[in-house]
């Protein structure tokens, strides 16, 4: 079978030829579409050319289509629906009709902080909507979100993003210091000697026990004693119940803890730093009405944290 290379065809001329079928005349044709009668007898004569058969013929009170004509309306017809479908404008989003799957690389301090305030706003706004979330260990998961494995991700050890990624902050959390409330090492007040001296856990995404955490004394640095260390963001909550260790964590995990687990609570008595919180996209997805929704929306879930859960 011969095949017509389309960028040889007008495709206008269908349009013509579709407004043809509809009012069987010519002058009612060009009112529709906006062009002269000279203009759509032009593009009638390119058509016949084309299809090498009159497709048209005058009578009494217009014209008439041909054999040919009637044969391939049909199929145009359902070409002009296709088109129009093709480059109408989407659908106005909206929240509680939308259907589909975001998929989130984020970390169980996203779990545990953000999520059941976040689920619940989400049953209200967009019910139909699924959220998947996928563990990240320390690094960009690049190749997920270009491929369209993972809609977003988010953490506090994103830097240097390469070319095509999008990134926002979320939130910045200090860090508070906590410890078993039977742990009875220690009082109402932690010096910053018994923080040096104690025993401590580390949440350590990439089990390398970095530590930024020091003192000067005098000419020398002194470190901490971690004796544990975990990627995970939950399990210390049972740990520090059985053991003397410390943790030093952000504020809004250490005060979901202890919804749950009686605890010491303390206000650093050294310089901890703070976590950055940020997402990041592809720029795939930069634009999409459902995406670009649900990013706002994690925006404010962080920012609404109340003060009270980021005070020790």
């Amino acid at each position: 079978m011969h095949i017509i290379n389309i960028r040889n065809v007008d495709l206008n001329l269908l349009v013509v030829a579709d407004a043809l079928y509809r009012h069987q005349n010519v002058s009612h044709a060009a009112n529709e579409l906006g062009l002269t009668q000279s203009a759509v007898s032009h593009a009638l004569a390119r058509l016949r050319e084309h299809f090498r058969d009159p497709l048209f013929v005058r009578v009494a009170r217009g014209v008439k289509p041909t054999e040919r004509a009637r044969e391939i309306r049909v199929d145009l017809e359902d070409l002009i629906r296709r088109a129009q479908a093709l480059i109408a404008p989407p659908a106005r989003f909206d929240p509680k009709t939308a259907r589909g799957r975001l998929t989130l690389s984020t970390n169980d301090f996203f779990e545990v902080v953000i999520m059941p305030k976040l689920h619940a706003e989400l049953r209200k706004e967009a019910p139909h909507l699924q959220l998947s979330v996928r563990p990240t260990r320390g690094e960009l998961p690049k190749r997920d979100l270009e491929d369209g494995t993972v809609d977003l991700a988010v953490a506090g050890f994103y830097e240097n993003l390469p070319e095509g990624f999008y990134q926002t902050k979320l939130h910045t959390y200090p860090f508070a210091v906590a410890a078993a409330k039977s742990n009875s090492k220690y009082g109402a007040t932690l010096t910053a000697d018994e923080y040096f001296e104690a025993r401590h856990a580390l949440i350590t995404l990439q089990g390398d026990f970095r530590d930024d955490v020091i003192r000067k004394v005098g000419k020398k640095t002194q470190r901490r004693e971690i004796l544990y260390g975990t990627y995970s963001f939950t399990s210390l909550a049972w740990i520090l119940q059985e053991t003397d260790l410390l943790l030093t964590a952000p504020r809004p995990l250490i005060r979901k803890y202890a919804e749950f687990f009686p605890l010491k609570i303390w206000e650093p008595p050294v310089e901890t730093g703070t976590m950055n919180m940020r997402m990041v996209w592809h720029a795939q997805t930069h634009e999409n009405e459902l995406r670009t929704w649900f990013r706002a929306k994690l925006k404010r879930a962080y920012a609404s944290l109340d003060e009270h859960e980021k005070r020790p």
